[in-house]
């Protein structure tokens, strides 16, 4: 029963996309959507970007948290390099909302790439660390 549930909601997951942005051939000859979501107040965009942020920003402490539980060691430094590359692609993520698009465009995307790169290879380090630890070296 459990394995039946988690089947169908998968596969309704995984189909949702397609019904939201199925599309039929109409009359006229040319194709149209059958599911139309007008939001001229980016009412729908600007909760979608506070879940982001909330989800991202739970995420980051959860494993600043764990880090900080493990009191140093092999694994508490990683999770540290984890969460640092987190939240570095976390404020990377948070200069492209639209309160920044008031400066100039130049700057904020080069911080932004910046912040996304240095994240990267935070996390990258952490993750080469973490193999080095499971192979034993």
């Amino acid at each position: 029963m459990k394995k039946t549930f988690i089947s169908t909601g998968a596969l309704a997951l995984l189909l949702a996309p397609a019904i939201m942005f199925a599309q039929s051939y109409d009359s006229s000859g040319g194709w149209q959507n059958l599911l139309y979501i007008e939001d001229t107040s980016k009412l729908l965009e600007l909760t979608s970007l506070l879940a982001t942020l909330t989800v991202a920003f739970a995420t980051i402490v959860m494993v600043w948290v764990g880090g900080r539980k493990m009191h140093g060691g092999v694994f508490g430094s990683i999770l540290n390099l984890f969460s640092i590359g987190m939240t570095l692609i976390f404020i990377g993520f948070v200069t492209g909302i639209p309160v920044f698009q008031n400066f100039d465009h130049l700057y904020v995307k080069m911080v932004h790439d910046s912040l996304y790169i240095i994240g990267y290879v935070t996390m990258g380090l952490a993750a080469s660390k973490l193999l080095k630890v499971i192979k034993g070296e």
